[in-house]
């Protein structure tokens, strides 16, 4: 397991090096005070064997079927979106959106190579570009940790907002918490996490989701190392 997380860990922490807000790269790109990654191929790059490793299983949690509509805020290069399609099918409906320019390029050009439909839009989860009650699923991972309190307040509501009722939000994100080894590890810092990274505890999303207005709010372990889920529904 700390094979995985350190390798995940020293790519996150090359990437975020390559963090920049939006006005700065790029006059097309949406503003927003959270984090946006531009560094779209090298992304794809280092982190997409580990991540493909989760995408399977992250759809089977987020209770994915044929026909339903899933949204993913914050699809970086498209990964989970693309594989969320193969499963909702030609009467589902998949949007991927993310606040980077490079990253819905980059994300269009492997939905093309895969042969799927995915509508990839450039907007921020704050102020998300959908109707009320749009979709069954609504999905992000490792996102939420980029926004400043306020903003994951906003995205939430939002998240609530275009969920359709009954539906269910999926947040996926790291979490040096979950298990002893590896907290008491990151307590005494042993671990060459970035002072951010140490400070991430998925289960501080409940009570945003409950104060968003979701039901039968939970956390748990999401089956892979230093990722923990909570979710919520409509």
């Amino acid at each position: 397991m700390f094979n995985n997380v350190l390798t995940f860990e020293k790519i996150e922490r090359q990437v975020s090096m390559r963090h920049f807000h939006p006005s700065s790269p790029s006059a097309s790109a949406p503003q927003t005070s959270g984090i946006v990654l531009h560094g779209a191929t090298m992304y794809e790059r280092t982190t997409g064997p580990l991540l493909s490793r989760t995408d399977a299983g992250l759809i089977r949690l987020a209770g994915i079927k044929p026909g339903m509509a899933v949204l993913e805020a914050g699809c970086g290069p498209g990964r989970l979106s693309i594989e969320a399609s193969k499963v909702s099918g030609p009467t589902g409906r998949v949007c991927g959106l993310d606040a980077s320019p490079e990253m819905i390029d980059l994300a269009r050009t492997r939905a093309r190579k895969a042969g799927v439909e995915v509508e990839f839009t450039l907007g921020v989860i704050e102020k998300l570009p959908y109707p009320d009650e749009t979709f069954d699923v609504v999905l992000s991972r490792l996102v939420i940790h980029h926004l400043p309190g306020d903003l994951k307040r906003q995205g939430f509501a939002e998240m609530r907002r275009v969920l359709k009722p009954g539906g269910q939000c999926l947040i996926i994100d790291f979490d040096p918490t979950r298990t002893f080894l590896v907290r008491a590890a990151n307590k005494l810092r042993l671990l060459p996490f970035p002072a951010p990274m140490r400070q991430i505890n998925p289960r501080a999303y409940l009570a945003l989701l409950t104060e968003a207005g979701f039901k039968e709010v939970e956390s748990g372990p999401s089956g892979y190392p230093l990722l923990s889920y909570v979710r919520g529904k409509r």
